[in-house]
């Protein structure tokens, strides 16, 4: 069971997410036709570690695309002591799929619209990484020089925290990370 004062990785990074909400997408997959680097917003992440948002419509046929690649999403906004770079497996979401309907509460003909000149896509979050420029390093000589050693010999970041989401499952009731 959560309290208030432990805080899930999938939590915190649905906060920063929500606070950003813009990110650039990167397809990185070695295809020759591969879908474009687009700037995106996000829609919603979901309780399995899923990130959704519209792409423009590339103006080859979808059918010529990989369905699952990796991808990369970088977020950062001007302003903020922070960004995220979220790597994980890509989706393309067919229009036929239930949770197009879950996504927006709209007519029928704008959803065929949108659909026509966008593509519904997920990516399922498996690598994050956060760093906040905010950290500042303690004014105690020794612990400035600790880090400074540290920083030359390991290339260590102040505010960096890594966090591995491929092995855990995020469909608990109560965000307990496990081990799938």
């Amino acid at each position: 069971m959560n309290t208030e004062s432990e805080i899930t990785p999938l939590h915190f990074l649905r906060e920063k997410i929500g606070d950003i909400r813009s990110a650039l997408f990167f397809s990185q997959n070695n295809d020759i036709i591969k879908m474009p680097t687009s700037i995106i917003t996000v829609l919603r992440v979901d309780d399995d570690g899923c990130i959704w948002f519209f792409v423009a419509r590339p103006q080859q046929y979808l059918d010529a695309f990989e369905k699952e690649f990796p991808a990369r999403l970088d977020f950062f906004r001007k302003g903020r002591s922070y960004f995220l770079q979220v790597t994980g497996k890509a989706y393309i979401v067919n229009e036929k799929d239930a949770s197009v309907e879950e996504l927006a509460n709209v007519s029928q003909q704008i959803k065929e619209n949108a659909m026509h000149e966008l593509v519904l896509m997920k990516v399922k979050i498996y690598n994050a990484e956060y760093f906040d420029n905010s950290v500042e390093e303690k004014s105690f000589w020794w612990n400035s020089f600790t880090q400074t050693i540290q920083r030359w010999f390991f290339n260590s970041k102040l505010g960096y925290k890594p966090y591995d989401l491929k092995h855990y499952s995020f469909a608990e009731q109560d965000y307990n990370l496990k081990r799938a």
